[in-house]
């Protein structure tokens, strides 16, 4: 039997694998951010690709994770200790909400992967609607401008401080949104906002785990491995959008 099943896999390799074109190839030489995507495995692997690179931005000279943070100056009543610390700065920072955080995730993956063309022969569209928080469909398109096929990725959004944080990977991506649905492959994204500069009065910074960004991506990803079976695939990023001390 297992020669058997290998001999089968081996066959159906052969039958399902679909050779570059010189075009594509010669695109991808001359253009080295440009990436090639043949199945929705590989979508997700250039998906988690770019929020890597969005997630470097909040590192830069000029640092973007000020996009996320929404800045409160300090009022003469604010006397916690806490508040007495950074009384020297004269304001404290808490995290936009996750709607916004979504839509900001969005935005970014229209401009890098939508706009600029990143993937090779095919037309990326990133959209949203009231169930999903982020939908990526790439699209081959025929000579004749028909969808040829088209690959689907479901990103679902979490800001680390959502009460339902270790559960909705599986109630949300999983059960809801990728059950009996051709799109079969998800990313549970984590903006991951555990700092000291977070305001200690914003009730959601308690309700952020109190651990390591590393110990909760390894949580994630054990989910991630559990939850994958059945044809579906499943990863977790967690986007560290967190204010170094010395930027704040």
């Amino acid at each position: 039997m297992q020669w058997i099943l290998l001999e089968a896999q081996t066959l159906t390799r052969r039958r399902t694998w679909l050779p570059y074109s010189p075009a594509n190839l010669l695109e991808v030489i001359s253009e080295s951010r440009v990436r090639l995507v043949q199945n929705a495995e590989q979508l997700l692997e250039v998906v988690i690709e770019s929020l890597r690179r969005l997630e470097a931005t909040f590192r830069d000279e000029t640092p973007a994770w000020r996009d996320v943070w929404d800045r409160l100056p300090l009022t003469p009543s604010d006397t916690t200790t806490s508040t007495r610390r950074r009384r020297r700065r004269a304001f404290t920072f808490r995290p936009i909400d996750e709607n916004e955080f979504s839509d900001y995730v969005k935005r970014h993956l229209q401009a890098h992967l939508g706009s600029r063309g990143i993937i090779a022969n095919r037309e990326v569209v990133i959209r949203s609607d009231e169930r999903i928080d982020i939908r990526i469909d790439a699209v081959a398109r025929n000579t004749r401008e028909e969808i040829d096929e088209r690959l689907s990725l479901i990103i679902e959004v979490k800001g680390s401080w959502n009460p339902e944080l270790m559960t909705a990977m599986q109630t949300q991506l999983v059960d809801r949104y990728l059950k009996d649905n051709h799109c079969q492959h998800g990313l549970y994204l984590v903006g991951w906002f555990n700092c000291n500069a977070w305001d200690s009065e914003d009730d959601r910074k308690r309700h952020t785990p109190h651990i390591t960004i590393e110990e909760a991506q390894r949580v994630f990803d054990s989910q991630a491995a559990e939850l994958s079976r059945h044809h579906v695939n499943v990863k977790a990023m967690l986007l560290n959008a967190a204010i170094r001390e010395t930027n704040a």
